[in-house]
């Protein structure tokens, strides 16, 4: 990759973990539809959860005590399987197709919290073994689903830190089971060493001084633009780089 290609991404990893530092959610979701406008859904998936491991592991850290580990444990029972499924999907796929699913993806994300104000009542329990194992194969194909996570683990009875937390832990066991699974299929994270160098100090960055620096401005304008920006990515992986390749 060239000194700018890292660069940029370098600067939306910064701006994207400063995004989700004062939001709650969106810049993972944000960073995949970034990365892949300089690289291939076949690269840009198993780097963007190495940067994202940095991320969540700095969270489960911060807020270890207040982790829900009734779901965390029933998420975690199938997910690897879910990954390893993920993985048989994802060699077979043409990259157009996985844009496609992506910006699919980002288009759900955004309505996600939407969903969520109208949702009446919790999931139970159980239902976090059979989403651990969708969410196993979806982050493999997809990238990042963090926001429709976020809908399914908000509850009653858990406070704003459990849920961040916990959420901060479903993404360090995606990410970490999604490395190692690229890995075993044989991608080389040393290839992608200098650009993973620059994207992930300026993540942990971008989390710290994003209260201090995005916190002044008018979230209702600034979550409008986000959003607007996030549309025209996902459609232009959709129409432009998934359909357009399909088609020729």
């Amino acid at each position: 990759m060239s000194p700018i290609e890292i660069a940029i991404l370098a600067g939306a990893a910064f701006c994207t973990s400063a995004l989700t530092a004062v939001v709650g959610a969106g810049g993972g979701t944000a960073l995949i539809a970034i990365m892949l406008q300089v690289m291939s859904p076949a690269a840009a998936i198993p780097v963007h959860g190495a940067v994202q491991l940095a991320s969540n592991t700095t969270r489960v850290w911060l807020l270890w005590r207040h982790m829900s580990w009734p779901i965390i444990l029933r998420f975690a029972a199938l997910m690897p399987f879910g990954v390893w499924l993920g993985l048989v999907v994802f060699q077979g796929l043409p990259s157009a197709v996985i844009q496609i699913m992506i910006g699919c993806f980002v288009l759900i994300s955004l309505g996600a919290r939407q969903i969520g104000k109208w949702r009446e009542g919790d999931v139970p329990l159980w239902a976090f073994v059979p989403i651990g194992f969708v969410t196993g194969a979806l982050n493999m194909v997809v990238g990042v689903i963090a926001p429709i996570l976020g809908v399914l683990v908000i509850r009653k009875e858990l406070s704003k830190e459990a849920v961040v937390g916990t959420l901060g832990y479903f993404g360090l066991l995606g990410n970490l089971l999604k490395i190692a699974g690229f890995a075993m299929v044989g991608f080389s994270f040393t290839a992608y060493g200098p650009v993973m160098l620059c994207m992930i100090p300026a993540a942990i960055v971008g989390t710290r001084v994003g209260r201090a620096v995005l916190s002044k401005m008018d979230e209702t304008y600034f979550l409008l633009a986000f959003r607007v920006v996030l549309v025209g990515l996902a459609l232009k992986l959709i129409v432009v780089d998934g359909l357009g390749q399909l088609l020729q």
